[in-house]
């Protein structure tokens, strides 16, 4: 039980009187604590932190971390558990694996924090290789980090292995992020990034752009799009894993169907991607210089001096959000479309299946006069 005591003195020489707070944590077979503190804001902090890490200690005794790891990516997700990045569950079990679940304090979580700012990010090429980048984590990525983490302690308290989450208990604060991307790419700046794709030297290349416009996907999402999962009769092309480890239908307005029916009949042989390297039929297409002649014949490659408002193909994915939601689509609408993990609890409110997707995408997104 724990308590907090004011203690009052007065300076003999001075008669200056100071107040200081005193915590006590006492409980029976165990060792009490206590701590003096100049504010009662300290002492409170103090005796929850303490309290939490005592009761974590007791609930979880002799269960290590990567037990809890195991359960955890066996079990379905519930409400607060759904955050659940493979890469990042493996950094947190190289981090804690070995530890006691009640050993893991919020100070150990910190300093692995802190690690993470020093760590360079990776690249998942189109090849499916990873490869290191030479820049640092963001922010946002380490806060995904941590979402990741909270994710195994809120299995823990449902589970009652642990009492309370050393996330919870508080110390453990998420990083500022940056703004992020902002540019939303206007018609006139759409129509000259159609007209540069159709010089280029890929003939994919428009389709691929239109694509990216009119489903909100990903550029591996487009690019690594087999034919088998393309069903032209229903309008949609699923994708059987997203970065999101879901699958998700990207609708296809009626001139990417009709795009994608021609070059279904020309499609070579010993391949099932529907955006092959010429070169390699067996392998998707590589575009990064492609797409920067692109945009450089678009007069769109670096035009502005912030680089978050450069034009990336990301912005495509940007902008066709903007467009559902300001032609009257709601959130859970724009996430059936867009296929955003962090609007997904929305779509409990709205009943919306694969097929009005393509009406929406279609009325909203292909350009289609009405």
């Amino acid at each position: 039980m724990g308590s907090i005591v004011t203690i009052e003195k007065v300076d003999k020489a001075t008669g200056k009187k100071t107040t200081r707070y005193r915590a006590f944590i006492r409980r029976t077979g165990y060792a009490s604590k206590s701590s003096t503190f100049d504010t009662k804001t300290q002492a409170k902090d103090w005796l929850r932190n303490n309290e939490g890490a005592d009761k974590q200690t007791r609930a979880s005794a002799g269960r290590t971390f990567s037990d809890l790891i195991d359960d955890f990516v066996k079990a379905p997700a519930i409400r607060g558990t759904k955050w659940r990045t493979p890469s990042q569950l493996d950094f947190w079990l190289e981090e804690f694996g070995k530890m006691k679940v009640g050993e893991i304090s919020r100070a150990d979580i910190n300093q692995s924090l802190a690690s993470l700012q020093n760590k360079k990010g990776h690249r998942r090429s189109i090849d499916g290789s990873i490869k290191e980048t030479d820049k640092l984590l963001t922010p946002g990525t380490i806060n995904r980090y941590l979402a990741t983490l909270a994710s195994v302690f809120n299995y823990a308290l449902s589970r009652e292995i642990i009492d309370v989450s050393p996330i919870k208990a508080g110390g453990v604060s998420k990083l500022k992020e940056a703004r992020g991307r902002r540019r939303i790419i206007t018609k006139d700046e759409e129509e000259r990034l159609y007209d540069a794709a159709a010089e280029s030297t890929w003939p994919m290349m428009g389709l691929f752009l239109r694509m990216c416009f009119t489903t909100a996907a990903r550029k591996s999402e487009v690019l690594k799009m087999r034919w088998q999962y393309v069903n032209l009769d229903e309008s949609v092309a699923i994708l059987p894993k997203t970065k999101n480890d879901e699958p998700r239908a990207l609708p296809l307005v009626d001139d990417v169907k009709q795009a994608l029916s021609e070059a279904s009949k020309v499609k070579p042989l010993g391949s099932d991607y529907v955006f092959f390297d010429p070169k390699r039929p067996s392998k998707p297409k590589k575009i990064d210089v492609l797409w920067k002649m692109v945009r450089e014949r678009a007069g769109l490659y670096q035009d502005r001096d912030d680089p978050l408002d450069h034009v990336v193909l990301h912005s495509t994915r940007h902008t066709a959000a903007t467009k559902l939601l300001k032609g009257g689509a709601n959130l859970a609408q724009a996430a059936a479309v867009t296929g955003h993990k962090s609007l997904s609890q929305l779509k409990r409110y709205t009943h919306f299946d694969a097929q009005d997707s393509v009406d929406l995408a279609q009325r909203l997104l292909s350009g289609a006069k009405k």
